[in-house]
């Protein structure tokens, strides 16, 4: 993932909780305030965000997996670029560290550790923010490359390949600009 400076970026956006309990989704909107989201609401509250205005999609890792993906196609399956395109992350409570290689190849864009300094989460969230990220769609998958945590070098005979039929996007999430999406040759 990329580190990022500017956490103000996070102030001209938008967060939406998903969480499995009452307790999880209030934790977690007192979270975002201190994150420094503009507004924070329930899953049940999307109408209340302006449809200009860019949602980081916040789902606690607490969600059952089968879940956590329904709502990831969901999200990647709307026909507004904003929604679609939107940064999607999970919450998880505590480590073990090697679970976001999991949730990052269900196609969240960041996983965030709320063990970890607020700051280092801000940090990680605005990265989503202001510089060019590949998304690719294939039969089986629409998100951000995870091609990004790979740890085995390319010429590693354990790499695994996918097949080359895939659609690279650009995606620009600007803040004030709001979201957009070019195809990449």
């Amino acid at each position: 993932m990329i580190a990022a400076t500017d956490t103000t970026a996070l102030s001209e956006c938008s967060a939406l909780v998903f969480s499995p309990s009452t307790a999880n989704t209030d934790a977690t909107l007192q979270l975002c305030h201190r994150l420094g989201f503009k507004t924070a609401v329930r899953d049940a509250e999307i109408a209340s965000i302006p449809a200009d205005k860019i949602i980081f999609f916040l789902v606690h890792g607490a969600l059952p997996d089968a879940q956590k993906q329904r709502l990831l196609q969901a999200i990647r399956s709307t026909n507004n670029p904003m929604r679609r395109f939107a940064p999607v992350v999970c919450l998880v409570p505590s480590g073990p560290r090697h679970q976001l290689v999991q949730l990052t190849e269900m196609g969240f864009d960041e996983v965030l550790f709320l063990s970890d300094p607020v700051e280092d989460m801000s940090g990680k969230l605005a990265a989503q923010l202001n510089h060019p990220l590949i998304y690719v769609k294939t039969a089986k998958y629409f998100g951000p490359d995870r091609r990004r945590i790979e740890l085995v070098d390319r010429a590693d005979p354990r790499r695994k390949h996918g097949n080359n039929d895939c659609h690279k996007i650009r995606v620009m999430r600007d803040p004030r600009r709001g979201i957009s999406a070019t195809d990449v040759l």
